[in-house]
């Protein structure tokens, strides 16, 4: 807390950003919510066709990116492109539920279902605009992979490209050897996921994350 406390500290109080190219490194902390629905189908019931929802979430803790960009000189708007590294699941926990199927491959025997999902490969463009002093509002679209891990059913495959926007708002600064420093909390909202697996059930998913994101630039 201390160290975060003195970063803070040394953002408000350091006015130099760089105008130029620059690349750079992050660290976030944030948190994955989702609200998903399960439709089956009426071969993987004991009475039909039936839906299953519910709400799951995970703290991620860290998830580094890289990124680029460019700060104009005459009025300081940034432009860049940043790259999530790794993955993180959507929920903490492993989601079961226990059917006995009235036909198909599992025919009256009790089959026990898991499904958990993942995002990864996720991608920003982004604007920070400034606002006041080093404070700044930030706007972005993206693009995501969501790959599902499921067993008991059908494999449901992956989602790739899945689009969304952000936005959020932070302080940034600088010093005399050209390294910028960015502290900045973010939403970021994702398109509704649907996907569906060939025995004929359908799973869609909203997916959200919020969190704090530490940055550090190095202008050319």
């Amino acid at each position: 807390m201390k160290k975060l406390l003195t970063i803070v500290t040394a953002l408000l109080f350091t006015s130099n950003v760089y105008a130029g190219f620059g690349v750079g490194v992050s660290g976030s902390i944030f948190n994955v919510e989702a609200d998903v629905t399960e439709t089956t189908s009426s071969s993987d019931t004991n009475s039909g066709s039936d839906t299953h929802s519910t709400s799951v979430d995970n703290d991620v803790v860290p998830v580094p990116g890289i990124f680029g960009e460019y700060t104009f000189d005459a009025y300081p708007v940034t432009l860049g492109v940043e790259m999530t590294l790794g993955s993180a699941d959507v929920s903490d926990k492993v989601k079961t539920r226990t059917e006995t199927p009235a036909s198909g491959e599992n025919e009256g025997t009790a089959t026990t279902y898991k499904a958990n999902a993942s995002i990864e490969n996720l991608t920003s463009l982004y604007v920070e605009i400034p606002v006041y002093n080093n404070f700044f509002v930030k706007a972005g679209a993206l693009s995501v992979d969501v790959t599902t891990d499921e067993s008991g059913t059908a494999s449901y495959g992956n989602v790739t490209g899945e689009n969304g926007t952000m936005y959020g708002f932070g302080i940034k600064s600088g010093n005399d050897a050209g390294y910028n420093y960015k502290l900045a909390y973010e939403v970021m909202d994702f398109d509704t996921i649907s996907v569906t697996s060939s025995s004929g059930n359908k799973v869609a998913g909203d997916i959200d994350t919020s969190g704090l994101k530490l940055s550090i630039v190095y202008n050319f």
